[in-house]
């Protein structure tokens, strides 16, 4: 009992964030210059006013300017867009990333991340996240009202003393939304412990309910 109240709670602790260290933007909120209204089919503006300290991609191409769109259904105009208004996840702003679109920004990462998370809607086919050149392996932490929340450990070794580089992208045909990237101090549970969690809260809530019978009777 004392190995599952413990996962569980590293599992509560999981979900409190910390900043990246040297990475901006994370959150896409820094959006600037922006048009008032980008119209039924969205407007190009510069990648460095859409996305500050984000490159966008289709394949190998980079970006100098990708689409607006806002309160309507994406255009996708360009395989990279900043969507907001009713289109976003989160905040403001979130980004669509479609066929063969990747975003990628290098910096240092946080000396004590042992974790990404970041949500994307769901189903996130062929949705690839690699760091410092390594892939990610993610899994669904939690489900939000339109997408989920995923996490990733960080491999050993990225330990904030060199410049990484991350990478969100698409493989093939596909798409989805991204939004709130952010580090954390807890590694993802292997799916074993999840199942623990599982079990652990059965068993909390199986006493409780006991205990409650017990004190009516």
């Amino acid at each position: 009992m004392k190995r599952i109240t413990t996962i569980l709670v590293a599992a509560a602790i999981f979900a409190i964030p910390m900043y990246g260290q040297g990475f901006l933007n994370l959150s896409f909120e820094s959006a600037q210059n922006l048009p008032g209204n980008p119209g039924e089919n969205g407007v190009s503006i510069p990648v460095a006013d859409a996305l500050p300290g984000w490159t966008a991609y289709d394949g190998d191409y980079a970006y100098a300017d990708i689409y607006y769109v806002s309160n309507n259904f994406p255009g996708v105009a360009t395989s990279v867009e900043l969507e907001g208004g009713s289109l976003a996840l989160s905040g403001d702003f979130s980004v669509g990333l479609y066929s063969n679109a990747s975003i990628s920004q290098t910096a240092t990462v946080p000396d004590s991340a042992e974790s990404l998370q970041f949500e994307a809607t769901t189903p996130q086919d062929g949705l690839y996240v690699t760091l410092g050149g390594q892939s990610l392996s993610y899994s669904i932490l939690s489900q939000g009202p339109s997408y989920s929340v995923y996490g990733a450990n960080i491999p050993a070794g990225l330990d904030g003393q060199t410049s990484e580089t991350l990478t969100f992208g698409m493989q093939g045909i596909g798409e989805t939304l991204l939004d709130n990237i952010e580090f954390s101090t807890m590694s993802v549970p292997e799916p074993a412990e999840w199942a623990l969690v599982g079990i652990g809260a059965i068993v909390v809530g199986a006493r409780s309910r006991h205990k409650q019978a017990r004190h009516v009777n």
